[in-house]
């Protein structure tokens, strides 16, 4: 049955083969003209370019393709969740982090905002929770509603035996001496937000030896931060931000196409809370230009390479006497670096006249 395919595929790759042998013999045939009749000029250079580019064409071609082929089998396929589903994208950060603490120890989850930093917390206080471990999950507050917060979920009493509140000294000592005695798990989101004070109080229970979960974006790296060890979020892959695209629509009752979903996925650039709110602006109409993330690919040092072979190319055209050569590096070196100086004095975007 797999005869005639394999027979196809060998035809195939013969006749790639002699496609390829024959761009490679065409440049080099022109290439060699064009310097007999020429010589060492501009003209002559431009043709070893193009030779040296009919050359490697095919292999770069052979390449991405297998690459892309590579990266399209080894993409998982998987159902497209029900709108409402919850899916987890990110198992391996989740397992990683929930076997830290179960060591007794802490971890810091850094990332940008939207990047599902929150997320990855409720999963893993699920998962510690369907375990029969206790935990407390807090958010930035006051330090006094925090160790509140603190105090409720692990059941410590937050009065004397007088009726009177706990006092923030009598609270962190509280939770402290629970924490010493019982196996639990404390988690705190936006731990960038909270005060240096109770940032220093988190530092000293991990110095004893209490088991926690940070998730900030941009930590500084001072007190507490410093002393963790960090997962770096990254993007999320292309098929699970086309899901969560997916999902959203469902759930507004619209239809993306193949083109619309590709516009939308540039603008999110792997970040979750993105996706699901170009969807949103989608679905309301709003036309938007620009993306929200800073992913971009820097062209800077491509640019500064192509200005050092202008100058590669005066120097020899100095040295050869080719006079063409070198006006013409010249000229360019001049023009590259006009464009670059006046690149650079543009104010910045956001003093830019709209």
């Amino acid at each position: 049955m797999h005869r005639p395919f394999r027979l196809r595929r060998l035809i195939d790759q013969r006749r790639n083969g002699f496609y390829q042998r024959g761009l490679k013999f065409l440049g080099m045939l022109a290439t060699g003209a064009i310097i007999a009749i020429n010589g060492l000029n501009p003209l002559s250079l431009l043709a070893l370019s193009m030779g040296g580019i009919l050359a490697i064409a095919p292999k770069v071609t052979s390449k991405l393709s297998s690459k892309n082929s590579t990266t399209q089998d080894s993409t998982p396929i998987e159902e497209i969740p029900a709108p409402g589903e919850f899916r987890i994208y990110r198992q391996a950060e989740l397992n990683r982090t929930t076997a830290s603490l179960l060591a007794n120890g802490a971890i810091l989850i850094a990332g940008e905002d939207g990047s599902g930093k929150s997320v990855l917390a409720n999963a893993v206080v699920e998962k510690l929770q369907a375990d029969g471990f206790t935990v407390a999950f807090i958010e930035p507050a006051t330090p006094k509603q925090m160790l509140l917060e603190i105090a409720h979920q692990f059941d410590i009493p937050t009065e004397d035996l007088e009726g009177k509140s706990l006092t923030a000294d009598k609270l962190k000592r509280a939770i402290a001496g629970f924490l010493d005695e019982n196996t639990a798990f404390l988690v705190v989101d936006d731990a960038h937000a909270c005060g240096a004070e109770f940032r220093m109080w988190l530092k000293q229970l991990h110095k004893n030896g209490a088991p926690m979960l940070l998730l900030a974006t941009d930590p500084p790296r001072k007190d507490v931060f410093i002393n963790i060890p960090r997962i770096e979020l990254k993007p999320l892959p292309e098929y699970a931000i086309r899901e969560i695209m997916m999902q959203a629509a469902a759930e507004r009752a619209i239809t993306l196409k193949p083109s619309e979903l590709s516009k939308l996925q540039e603008r999110a650039g792997g970040n979750p809370m993105l996706a699901a709110r170009a969807v949103d602006e989608e679905y309301l109409g709003i036309e938007m230009e620009g993306a929200d993330h800073r992913r971009y690919f820097d062209i800077t040092p491509l640019i500064l390479l192509v200005g050092v072979c202008f100058i590669i190319m005066r120097f020899i055209g100095l040295g050869t006497n080719d006079q063409a050569l070198y006006i013409f590096g010249g000229i360019a070196a001049a023009i590259f670096l006009g464009i670059s100086r006046v690149l650079y004095q543009l104010p910045p975007e956001d003093r830019r006249i709209r």
